[in-house]
């Protein structure tokens, strides 16, 4: 008997560690995302997705959690904005005064104070909301409304959440977010992965890019409104970069250097005397996505943070 009690411990360990063998890796990935400069130039505000990707299971990472951290303009001093309760917010930006950060919470756009404190949301929607960004005056938000990946459109409301009115034809999920001209009077968003400007009433609408420029996603416009930086492929080069083109859509340039589908570079915007333009940035396969400023024309590149740090 005890012989035979040995050969099924032996034949059960052997089972369990076949088991193990047989189970998905599980990898947790952190990545994080360039939010915006406050107006005084210098925080930052981003946001840090944590995902898991199961090898043989999932065909992508699968979202967590996400979180918005505040840091100096120099990488120090990151500070997490603890929500209890919430699941996921990102898409953060600053109000104009410096006050408030605009974000989005589980779909729905809300507002806080600076630190952190009295989050609440802007306009109660039964459609999902993305990318709000405040006027330069604070008078309005515009930001992408609709249903997911299937379609959506432009907005701009008052910065209370009345006064809603579409400002572009329809495009899924918010790939080319608007951003302010200085003017208050325009914004500029992509649609068909190509660049418009439209009026603030959206009477009226121009496009300075074609299909023939490249693909392009979520440009920001300079504080002088007299450059647009964006992100996309160009040149028929594989991996996402950093753009820059003047206001109309002419002396368009590339300012970082994608080399291959593991380096893509997303999500530009400027720095407040527009010395500087903040993005995410992925190295490698291996690699979360980091936060990174440059100059832009090209020079000084530095990264800001990782999932290490």
């Amino acid at each position: 008997m005890p012989a035979a009690s040995a050969l099924i411990a032996v034949a059960l360990l052997s089972a369990s560690s076949q088991g193990r063998a047989q189970q998905p890796r599980v990898e947790h990935l952190v990545d994080d995302y360039a939010g915006s400069f406050s107006p005084d130039g210098k925080t930052i505000v981003f946001e840090r997705f944590f995902s898991t990707l199961r090898y043989r299971v999932d065909t992508h990472p699968v979202a967590k959690r996400s979180v918005l951290l505040l840091m100096r303009t120099d990488g120090s001093h990151k500070r997490v904005l603890r929500h209890a309760g919430a699941t996921f917010e990102y898409d953060a930006s600053f109000s104009p005064d410096g006050r408030s950060i605009l974000f989005v919470r589980d779909e729905r756009i809300h507002v806080m104070r600076r630190d952190g404190t009295g989050a609440h949301p802007v306009r109660r929607d039964f459609l999902e909301q993305a990318c709000p960004r405040f006027s330069p005056d604070g008078s309005m938000i515009s930001f992408w409304r609709g249903r997911g990946a299937k379609t959506g459109a432009y907005f701009v409301m008052n910065a209370d959440g009345s006064n809603l009115r579409r400002i572009s034809g329809r495009e899924p999920f918010g790939w080319g977010c608007p951003s302010w001209f200085p003017d208050g009077q325009r914004l500029v968003f992509t649609q068909d992965y190509n660049v418009y400007v439209a009026s603030v009433d959206g009477a009226s609408t121009s496009q300075i890019t074609d299909d023939g420029d490249g693909t392009l996603y979520r440009p920001a416009v300079s504080p002088d409104g007299d450059w647009i930086a964006c992100d996309g492929e160009i040149s028929g080069r594989s991996g996402g970069v950093i753009i820059v083109m003047r206001a109309d859509g002419t002396g368009m340039r590339r300012i970082t250097a994608g080399k291959d589908e593991t380096h893509i570079d997303l999500r530009a915007s400027w720095s407040p005397d527009g010395k500087q333009i903040v993005f995410s940035g992925y190295r490698g396969r291996l690699e979360g996505a980091g936060v990174y400023v440059v100059n832009p024309d090209g020079t000084g590149l530095r990264q800001l943070s990782n999932f290490a740090s």
